[in-house]
């Protein structure tokens, strides 16, 4: 288990706690703003991702690629979230903050899955 998957998994618990501030304080609206906008999405993308070494790992498209699936997978969460607890009839700011963070908790320390992807490019008949 890595650190990164580790701080993951406690971010949400900390944007939870960070809520006991003050309204606009700045710690507040920093760690609630960075937990959804990255964490739940990087966690999911980290979940899905098979556990063989990444193509070009070092490459700026390559991260650049990863950060933009992650903030999109994040914000498709928070959406998702949001959506579901409007239509039961109990959405809160709070309540949706502890669900995603017990879902960035899980899928942040869900096993790598094994197995390396396709590596098979070439178009097949059929």
């Amino acid at each position: 288990m890595t650190f990164l998957r580790l701080g993951l998994a406690a971010s949400g618990w900390l944007a939870l706690l960070a809520t006991g501030l003050p309204g606009a304080a700045p710690v507040r609206v920093a760690a609630v703003t960075v937990f959804l906008l990255v964490c739940p999405g990087l966690a999911a993308q980290l979940a899905l991702r098979p556990a063989g070494p990444p193509r070009r790992a070092g490459h700026p498209a390559v991260i650049l690629e990863a950060a933009l699936v992650a903030l999109v997978l994040g914000l498709a969460l928070a959406t998702l979230v949001a959506v579901a607890l409007f239509l039961g009839g109990v959405f809160t700011a709070t309540r949706s903050l502890l669900v995603l963070a017990v879902l960035t908790s899980v899928l942040a320390l869900l096993p790598r899955r094994s197995g390396a992807r396709n590596q098979d490019t070439r178009v097949h008949a059929g």
